[in-house]
């Protein structure tokens, strides 16, 4: 359903090296955990950053909150509201995986939309959630509501030779 048609690779601009900028895409809601990724990101690398990208429903003032607390001002971009299809395949060519920190969830279709750009994906181990992403193939699995271990994801994403085989 999405313009891109070259399902399976990345769109142009995203062959080269890391952008070091993670993804965190849709709606915003509590139970999908941008909280419990701002506070990961805060325990990477200072290089790695964050674009959240999608309608805030609730929450919006203490996400703000957080990130300021955190230190992590200049390290996160919100681009808030509904994100036009024809704007996708941009914003998956500027960053290196998708973030899925749910701490519940069924199922979620992102997943795959990241796979149709080529992009891997971090998720947690919550409902299905993770379902679709192979841990070391096309992305990288961890607990649920655990800030360490989802810092440690990203941490290793960004290991020599890790992206590089997430992508492939």
């Amino acid at each position: 359903h999405l313009p891109y048609p070259g399902r399976g690779t990345r769109p142009p601009g995203n062959q080269g090296p890391a952008h070091k900028r993670l993804l965190f895409f849709g709606i915003v809601r509590p139970y999908k955990g941008l909280d419990i990724l701002l506070q990961a990101l805060a325990h990477t690398q200072p290089e790695v950053a964050l674009t959240v990208a999608g309608e805030i429903w609730e929450g919006k003032a203490e996400l703000l909150q957080l990130i300021s607390a955190l230190g992590l001002a200049d390290r996160v971009t919100i681009s808030e509201g509904y994100v036009p299809v024809a704007d996708i395949p941009a914003l998956f060519s500027a960053v290196d995986a998708l973030v899925l920190p749910y701490r519940s969830g069924t199922a979620s279709q992102q997943a795959l939309t990241a796979f149709q750009f080529g992009i891997p994906v971090i998720a947690t181990r919550a409902g299905a959630v993770a379902d679709a992403v192979d841990d070391g193939v096309n992305g990288i699995v961890c607990a649920p509501e655990d800030v360490g271990d989802l810092a440690r994801a990203i941490n290793s994403l960004y290991q020599p030779g890790v992206l590089e085989r997430l992508r492939s």
